[in-house]
């Protein structure tokens, strides 16, 4: 399976100046950035069957009653972090679990971390038992933007640019 990510002006085959091309995002083992003319080449071949699904608008704060994520949610938090949320962790988001960030609580939900966008987060399972048995922890501070702190008292940011240590001797975590 692979997911396209195209703009509506690449979509409705509309035209830039001379010298510029419209692109999409096509996302399999890893980002690849391909013409929009590459994607709709693809996608008219006879042996691909395309799925079309609603524009995900990572501005827009989605939220369920329950535990269990929507896909609709699932979809967002996958396309916001793209990859686990540990520091320097590249699995691809679409084979980690969500985890909520501040815990659910089952026996009374409203007291506890909600179900939404913001959250949830891309964690892949070695990464999601590490926060989990309480050897890490995090916070989100704004969606998609995660302060880790090590069992050892040291912090990392990651972000969409990537992980770097917060304080000054911090280095890359030996997980």
């Amino acid at each position: 399976m692979l997911h396209a990510h195209l703009s509506t002006d690449a979509i409705l085959q509309r035209h830039l100046g001379e010298g510029q091309c419209l692109t999409g995002q096509l996302e399999q083992a890893g980002h690849r950035v391909l013409t929009a003319e590459q994607i709709r080449d693809w996608c008219g071949r006879p042996d691909v069957q395309v799925t079309v699904r609603p524009v995900i608008d990572l501005r827009q704060r989605l939220e369920t009653t329950g535990y269990a994520p929507t896909d609709r949610i699932r979809d967002h938090v996958i396309a916001r972090d793209r990859t686990c949320v540990f520091p320097w962790c590249g699995r691809n988001a679409r084979r980690c679990d969500l985890d909520h960030v501040i815990a659910y609580d089952h026996g009374a939900p409203d007291r506890g971390g909600t179900t939404s966008t913001d959250n949830l987060a891309a964690l892949c399972r070695r990464h999601h038992r590490l926060k989990t048995k309480g050897r890490w922890s995090y916070a989100m501070t704004e969606p998609g933007v995660f302060v880790w702190t090590s069992p050892h008292g040291h912090t990392y940011l990651r972000d969409h640019t990537g992980s770097r240590p917060i304080d000054p001797n911090g280095h890359p975590p030996d997980h």
